[in-house]
């Protein structure tokens, strides 16, 4: 379970590079010392209910079961995280494959290096490659996205990796009531 951060707090934290930090140490904790934060969403005509855990080294620390009413429910809703950010990783690396391997390529031509050519070919064909296997990446990836839960009265909520088609069978659960 994820407490979703206030948009002013996560711009804050992000200028500052405690925000790098924060997910670092969240890391090096999920390596080191097994830091897992497992949760379960059920949805039923009463509302939903948000069972979570937290796990340090296999034990259990912490569980926490929170109710959500219906009527209390302002918004919720499926989000899916950082869709595109295999295609703007193919094209840097196809604007810095260009840039360079065109650079080379034209100080090969203007010095009558051939290995320069050479060089300057392959980080073009490079770039494009690159590119090609990032976006085909996005057509391949599996379908894990977020649910966002906003009630009228305390903080808003967000369970993440879940699957797309399970996130979608429980709010259109909800939604029906």
């Amino acid at each position: 379970m994820v407490r979703a951060a206030r948009p002013v707090a996560l711009f804050i934290l992000g200028i500052t590079g405690l925000l790098v930090a924060y997910h670092a140490l969240r890391l090096l904790a999920r390596l080191v010392l097994r830091f897992r934060a497992p949760a379960e969403l059920r949805v039923s005509s009463a509302g939903v209910t948000l069972i979570s855990r937290t796990e340090l080294l296999g034990r259990t620390l912490r569980e926490r079961e929170q109710h959500v009413p219906v009527g209390s429910l302002v918004r919720a809703a499926r989000e899916v995280r950082y869709p595109s950010l295999p295609i703007y990783a193919g094209l840097a690396a196809l604007a810095l494959g260009s840039y360079f391997g065109l650079r080379l390529f034209t100080e090969g031509v203007l010095a009558g290096a051939p290995e320069f050519l050479a060089m300057g070919a392959a980080a073009i064909l490079l770039g494009v490659a690159a590119d090609f296997v990032l976006e085909s990446a996005v057509a391949g990836a599996r379908g894990r996205c977020r649910v966002i839960l906003v009630p009228q009265r305390g903080p808003t909520i967000a369970v993440g990796e879940l699957d797309r088609a399970a996130a979608d069978a429980a709010l259109e659960r909800l939604r029906g009531r």
